[in-house]
C-alpha cells in the first residue's frame, strides 16, 4: 500500500478503526525503539574471561609465589570506555601459601595513535589484612602496524610507593611471533630497600589459536635472580 492508498484507507475508515490503527502503529514504534536500544546495549556491553597458567607469578620483577607455578583466572566487563573486573592467583610469601584477589576498574580513552588505560586496583589476600591498592596510568603509542611503545605508572596509595615501566613491542615476526620487553624502577620510593629497585624483562609470545596464546619470558633485576617464565593463556 503506497502513501496515497494508505491515506485514502485511513480517511474512509471509522474513527474507532483509525484510532486502533494509530495505537498499533505507536506500540509497534515503541517496540522497535526498545528492541533497537536493547540491541545497542548488547553490542556495547562485553564480557571477557579466561585463565593464565604460569610457571612463576612475577610482579614488578619479583616472584609472588617463591618461584612456584600459579593459576590465575579472571573475568572482566566493559561498556564503552569503562571496564571493571576480578582477578585471582595463588601466592606464597615466607613459606606461607595464600590467595590474592584483585578488584579493579578504569577507563580506556584514546587520542590519535595513543591508547590510555587509567584505573585503580584493590588487592585482597585471604590471610593478610594489610591494605594494598594501586592507581595506574598506562599509555601505548602505536608507532606503526608492528611497533608499539608503552609507558606505565603505578602509585601504591597505601604504602606511598611508585613504579614506572617503559616497554616496547615488535609484532609480525617470523612464525607469527611477537617480541616484547621493558624496564621498570621504583624511583627510590621503597624505604625498606637499601637502594633503588629496577627490573627488566624480554620475551617472545605467539597465538596458538583463536583462544590460546603462549609466552616465554626472561626477568632480571638488582634484587632478584634471573628467571625464565613460561605462561599459557586461555581466553574467550
Amino acid at each position: 500500500m503506497n502513501f496515497t492508498e494508505q491515506t485514502e484507507f485511513l480517511t474512509t475508515q471509522p474513527k474507532s478503526s483509525q484510532c486502533g490503527l494509530r495505537t498499533r502503529s505507536v506500540v509497534a514504534g515503541m517496540i522497535t525503539v526498545c528492541l533497537s536500544a536493547t540491541g545497542a546495549l548488547a553490542q556495547e556491553l562485553t564480557l571477557s574471561y579466561g585463565v593464565d597458567v604460569t610457571s612463576n607469578y612475577i610482579s614488578k620483577g619479583s616472584t609472588q609465589t617463591e618461584d612456584h607455578p600459579a593459576v590465575q583466572p579472571y573475568v572482566e566487563a566493559a561498556y564503552g570506555l569503562f571496564y571493571g573486573g576480578l582477578w585471582a592467583s595463588n601466592v606464597k610469601f615466607g613459606g606461607a601459601s595464600d590467595m590474592e584477589y584483585d578488584v579493579y576498574a578504569g577507563i580506556t580513552p584514546s587520542w590519535q595513535n595513543v591508547d590510555f588505560d587509567m584505573g585503580f586496583a584493590r588487592y585482597f589476600y585471604r590471610d593478610d589484612n594489610t591494605n594494598y591498592g594501586e592507581a595506574y596510568i598506562k599509555a601505548d603509542w602505536a608507532v606503526s602496524d608492528r611497533v608499539t611503545l608503552g609507558l606505565d605508572y603505578y602509585r601504591e596509595v597505601y604504602a606511598d610507593q611508585n613504579w614506572v615501566y617503559l616497554g616496547a613491542e615488535l609484532a609480525a615476526l617470523p612464525w607469527d611471533l611477537t617480541l616484547s620487553g621493558g624496564a621498570g624502577t621504583d624511583l627510590g620510593s621503597r624505604d625498606d630497600l637499601s637502594s633503588d629497585k629496577y627490573a627488566m624483562d624480554i620475551g617472545l609470545s605467539r597465538d596458538l589459536g583463536d583462544n590460546i596464546s603462549a609466552d616465554l619470558r626472561v626477568y632480571g633485576g638488582n634484587f632478584d635472580d634471573e628467571l625464565v617464565v613460561f605462561t599459557v593463556s586461555l581466553f574467550n
